[in-house]
């Protein structure tokens, strides 16, 4: 199957194990060294913001591509964002094969050179938090002067805005990014990084992955089933045991007189003396009659009490 194009979505959205895959597979069929050379500067622009190492598997592919590709003005332009995967006589050589002679290289990469220090900047804010989120979200022009949005996510959130601007600023330098044949990213005009706390997450994609990898096989899967059954046979033994001796249904349980709630003592009567009832002066009634009514309620509560009903 064919593998399309590559574009920003894939770049900077996709899990990086399927992104490397889809590069590998994308150079196998069009043996396009230029457009894969910006395919991974695209990459490191990403992992410098995300402070995330490229694979050793990428890594490879860099130095065979220096290596042994015909040499173009791609790889000269681009080739000091890659010196550090390189060993030192891997990079004489590559240095040798690509230019002519130092004026030549430094002609070539007079811009490159101007950017590499940012992408090996580590992050001074020390910001970040626990269970955030942290994305960037910028803004760019294309040919015609019409904005574009690009999102980064899982982004490094102490990388300072100097340096975040001026990793964000190489995008402008790439052909590979482009709708109905007009090339986006021309011109960068500005960024917002922000973060979010992380409360609940889902992902298919890892779900997808996940299944692919642990399916069992048929054998296995075969034998599974079968111990399963056997246990299920013997669990249901028990069971079937355990619930002949032992009751479930409480309406056949006889409840144990003295144990089931204890009577509550009688409250001592305090040693401090009662004040006087003048209940008579503020209602106008006599004595005999406040008595006999708060006994009245009184019988009254017990009597709910008795018949657990709530209290009105």
């Amino acid at each position: 199957m064919d593998v399309a194009k590559l574009g920003q979505r894939q770049l900077f959205l996709m899990k990086w194990e399927n992104l490397e895959g889809r590069i590998l597979k994308r150079f196998e069929q069009s043996q396009n060294v230029s457009e894969v050379i910006e395919y991974l500067v695209a990459v490191r622009v990403r992992s410098a913001l995300c402070s995330r190492a490229i694979s050793e598997t990428l890594q490879a592919l860099i130095r065979e591509l220096f290596l042994t590709s015909e040499p173009n003005d791609t790889l000269r332009r681009y080739a000091p964002y890659f010196e550090e995967y390189c060993e030192k006589s891997e990079w004489k050589t590559i240095i040798k094969r690509l230019f002519c002679n130092e004026a030549d290289y430094l002609a070539y990469t007079k811009e490159a050179r101007g950017y590499k220090d940012y992408l090996i900047k580590e992050g001074t804010l020390d910001i970040r938090q626990e269970n955030h989120a942290y994305i960037v979200e910028s803004f760019f022009e294309d040919m015609n002067g019409k904005r574009h949005k690009l999102t980064i996510r899982e982004v490094d959130p102490n990388k300072a805005a100097p340096v975040v601007t001026k990793l964000l600023q190489i995008l402008t330098t790439l052909t590979i990014f482009e709708t109905n044949g007009v090339r986006k990213f021309v011109k960068f005009i500005n960024y917002e990084g922000s973060g979010k706390i992380i409360t609940t997450a889902y992902d298919a994609r890892l779900e997808e992955v996940e299944e692919s990898v642990q399916e069992p096989s048929d054998k296995t899967a075969s034998d599974d089933t079968k111990t399963g059954a056997s246990s299920k046979k013997t669990n249901k033994t028990a069971n079937e045991s355990k619930q002949a001796t032992t009751p479930h249904n409480k309406a056949n349980v006889t409840p144990t007189p003295a144990a089931s709630k204890p009577k509550s003592k009688p409250k001592k009567s305090s040693a401090i003396p009662k004040k006087p009832d003048t209940a008579y002066l503020r209602y106008g009634k006599t004595t005999e009659r406040i008595e006999k009514e708060r006994e009245d309620r009184r019988l009254e509560r017990k009597k709910n009490k008795l018949l657990k009903k709530k209290k009105k």
